[in-house]
């Protein structure tokens, strides 16, 4: 019962969430000047199809990182795997790959649109799935950085 509530604090308590509910909330209030400002501003549509890719790239980056956040190749004596709240860092790496996937599929959503003529959804879709993206990757380069951090640390004392 402790690692499912963990599990789903960990998921809804964070940045991701809000930065959904942002752009639901910009798509929501503003979604006739976005659409008025994508007329007025012309962008290469291969750039949007480049775009689009990012999300998917993130998610690869995310996976390789995930595996050295939980198995540091510094710790040969599986010191990370033997602490008390190692689960805990698996929830937060697992919450992070669960985001990644959604802004995927959001960002696979803003790839239907005919980008020679943007909409404001998809436009909105394609700014947050590639900023939620990014926002899983600084986290798990944080974590990634952190774990290096506290094994090289154990590993002199």
């Amino acid at each position: 019962m402790k690692k499912l509530l963990e599990t789903i604090r960990t998921f809804f308590v964070s940045p991701e969430l809000a930065l959904v509910i942002c752009g639901v909330y910009l798509q929501e209030k503003f979604s006739k000047q976005i659409e008025h400002a994508l007329l007025h501003v012309h962008i290469p549509d291969d750039l949007f199809k480049w775009a689009i890719a990012i999300p998917g790239v993130l998610l690869c980056w995310s996976l390789v990182s995930g595996r050295k956040i939980l198995f540091p190749e510094k710790d040969k004596s599986s010191i990370l795997q033997k602490w008390p709240d190692y689960w805990k860092l698996r929830i937060c790496f697992h919450a992070t790959l669960s985001w990644n996937i959604i802004f995927l599929m959001i960002s696979i959503y803003a790839w239907t649109n005919d980008w020679t003529k943007p909409s404001s959804i998809h436009f909105v879709a394609l700014a947050v799935s590639i900023l939620g993206s990014a926002f899983c990757s600084l986290s798990l380069y944080n974590a990634q950085t952190r774990v290096e951090e506290e094994i090289s640390q154990y590993k002199t004392e």
